[in-house]
């Protein structure tokens, strides 16, 4: 096995921060299990060394002598079993890839295009690390075009967070704006979860009508009497057309939590073993209408398309994060993988705001999974497959056959 050689360190001197963070890289190299070279380097700064980044850049090139870096800046960054929170931080990990399996993208350094084969007839664009800019019009649809020009429409990363302006991306260089990232051809071996921290109500239904964001039905009945259902709401109280009534029945402590609705197409192969949410992509509940007996959800639900219920706290994003870990394990095992790095990407709204204490998110893939290699952060909203998500927790770890 050849792990990535990796380092963090924070320190509110942008070169002393590096240099403590090079130190860990260089001190692995020519150790048992660790990679001797490179040839793609990952960074993720917290917003204190930001405005550093090009100095940072120029730095790692001329020690490492790898020109490829890839990253951007995070309000909090990511680290084997830490997280780095308000404080001048940065995390680094230094790749050995085959030569033709990986090309560096920017809006300057297009990738790909879709079809293209490497030298042994691997897919060029099998997978995408993408980082995108906040203010970037259009996000959603450029995330879905670059997916087309992937095969698998296998996309991983998240929007650049931070209180700096502009959020620098690196791509080879120090930018701005738009999307960046790396692609990886079909001899880069990956594997990619995504966690929602939900836990169903109840099964899943499918919407038989729907209207805009409206749901009326829902394996043919009133969607708002089947959500009503799954919450325990009594059959006698469930009729009732005075919304404060409802309200009144609907078990408190969901209320808190917050009601949501995964939703994935009729059409697509069912991957996860229960609503968990491999499948879904989750969108908060809007409003109810008792009289009309339909739900609203901040999206666009089609007829045929599968919907669960679902409440998003602690124990359940623990619970999920646990789902996927235990799903990994076990395609590693079955398959005779081992891993040789990650990167982790994660909403501002997970980390110790849900999972109660600093660093307790990384730490649990850490325990389930191993003490392997990790860099991230935390991001304005995450992507994975071809979507724009929320309160998520995307990996995608760098495996190899034993």
């Amino acid at each position: 096995m050849s792990r990535f050689r990796h380092g963090h360190a924070t320190h509110p001197d942008w070169r002393m921060a590096t240099e403590l963070a090079l130190a860990q890289i260089e001190g692995r190299q020519g150790q048992p299990g660790w990679t001797a070279s490179g040839n793609l380097g990952f960074i993720y700064l917290t917003a204190g060394l930001a405005p550093y980044a090009e100095q940072i850049v120029a730095l790692l090139q001329t020690r490492t002598g790898v020109s490829d870096w890839v990253g951007t800046c995070g309000q909090s960054i990511v680290a084997t079993g830490v997280e780095y929170d308000d404080e001048p931080a940065i995390a680094l990990m230094l790749a050995d890839l085959p030569a033709e399996g990986f090309r560096v993208f920017s809006g300057a350094n297009p990738p790909p295009a879709a079809g293209t084969l490497t030298s042994d007839g691997s897919i060029a664009a099998s997978a995408a690390l993408v980082h995108a800019d906040p203010s970037t019009p259009d996000l959603a649809e450029l995330v879905e075009d670059l997916a087309g020009k992937v095969a698998g429409a296998m996309l991983f990363g998240g929007i650049s967070s931070g209180g700096v302006d502009p959020r620098p991306q690196v791509a080879a260089r120090v930018l701005s704006g738009g999307l960046s990232g790396v692609v990886f051809s079909a001899q880069v071996d990956l594997l990619m979860r995504v966690t929602q921290g939900c836990s169903p109500l109840a099964g899943e239904h499918v919407i038989s009508s729907c209207h805009s964001n409206l749901i009326q039905s829902l394996d043919g009945q009133p969607a708002l009497d089947v959500m009503l259902s799954d919450l325990g709401v009594t059959e006698s109280v469930r009729s009732s057309r005075d919304g404060e009534t409802l309200l009144r029945a609907m078990p408190a402590a969901r209320l808190r939590s917050g009601i949501l609705v995964g939703l994935a197409s009729g059409e697509a192969p069912r991957t996860a073993r229960r609503p968990g949410f491999g499948d879904y992509i989750v969108r908060n509940l809007v409003g109810i209408d008792p009289h009309n007996r339909l739900v609203a959800v901040s999206a666009l639900p089609r007829e045929g398309d599968r919907a669960v219920f679902c409440t998003r706290d602690a124990q359940a994003a623990h619970a999920d994060l646990m789902r996927i870990c235990t799903e990994l394990r076990e395609e590693l095992e079955t398959e005779g993988r081992t891993i040789r790095g990650g990167i982790y990407v994660s909403c501002l709204a997970r980390g110790k705001s849900l999972f109660g204490s600093a660093s307790a998110e990384v730490g649990l893939l850490q325990s389930q999974l191993g003490d392997f290699p990790l860099v991230g952060f935390f991001a304005n909203g995450e992507i994975a497959g071809q979507q724009l998500y929320g309160y998520t927790g995307v990996l995608t770890l760098f495996t190899e056959t034993t």
